[in-house]
């Protein structure tokens, strides 16, 4: 088994702030085998590179993609894809992987899409639709009926992702449990993922093998809720690092 960041954001992402070499370098460091590389694919993705075309983002985005893969391949460290997506109807973020090339130049626009929408192009293409940070402040928990799963632990340091609940969502609907650091920041530490089997390589095999919610997932609480509490600190704000919902 190995190591597998499943919510990382890389350089030339416009929320992210460090370089794709140094991310693949630093979770080498930290023993993972593998990262999916989850950069936003929302309206404001869109709107940041305003000079392409729908098709021009989609080349953009599998740029990114591609120049992971080969750095991945230089430094040992199997890298799959999938896409974060904010639909507009409900300001919510979705996870999706399973896709390709043609399924984003057929669909450009995801983020007009329902949930169900989506979560029906989702069965229709078997691919694996999960909600991120579902409790996370500001969020809004999307309709289980309309999901394969949701992250149950969210590590991302600038943010209350209140796991506890969102933990208790995945156990009270029956959704399949993800754990992802939502990797963005060159001094973020690496808090989560899941264990996959090394004979993994393919995104379809990643797919499946997600959609059977059968694995152990990486959960580092204590890391998580330092860092968090450290953070907020610096902004003035005190939190209770014994709150349950952290």
């Amino acid at each position: 088994m190995i190591k597998l960041e499943t919510h990382a954001h890389t350089g030339g992402s416009y929320c992210a702030d460090w370089t794709t070499e140094n991310i693949i370098l630093e979770y080498k460091k930290a023993g993972y085998g593998a990262i999916v590389v989850t950069n936003h694919y929302c309206k404001n993705s869109f709107d940041a590179f305003s000079d392409k075309t729908d098709k021009g983002y989609v080349e953009y985005y599998f740029d990114l993609i591609n120049q992971a893969q080969d750095l991945g391949q230089k430094h040992g460290l199997k890298i799959f894809y999938g896409l974060e997506t904010r639909l507009l109807c409900i300001n919510t973020e979705f996870m999706l992987y399973g896709f390709d090339k043609e399924f984003l130049y057929r669909y450009p626009k995801l983020y007009d899409l329902t949930q169900k929408e989506l979560f029906d192009l989702s069965q229709e293409y078997n691919l694996f639709m999960y909600q991120t940070h579902p409790f996370r402040d500001g969020v809004t928990a999307g309709n289980p009926q309309y999901l394969h799963g949701a992250e149950s632990f969210n590590g991302h340091y600038h943010h209350r992702n209140k796991n506890a609940l969102a933990n208790e969502f995945c156990d009270r609907h029956n959704l399949i449990k993800m754990s992802g650091t939502d990797f963005h920041h060159a001094d973020q530490p690496i808090t989560a993922g899941i264990y996959i089997p090394e004979e993994i390589n393919t995104n379809r095999e990643l797919t499946d093998f997600l959609l059977k919610g059968n694995f152990e997932r990486i959960e580092q609480k204590d890391n998580y809720k330092q860092a968090l509490v450290s953070y907020k600190k610096t902004q003035g704000i005190i939190i209770d690092i014994n709150d349950k919902d952290l």
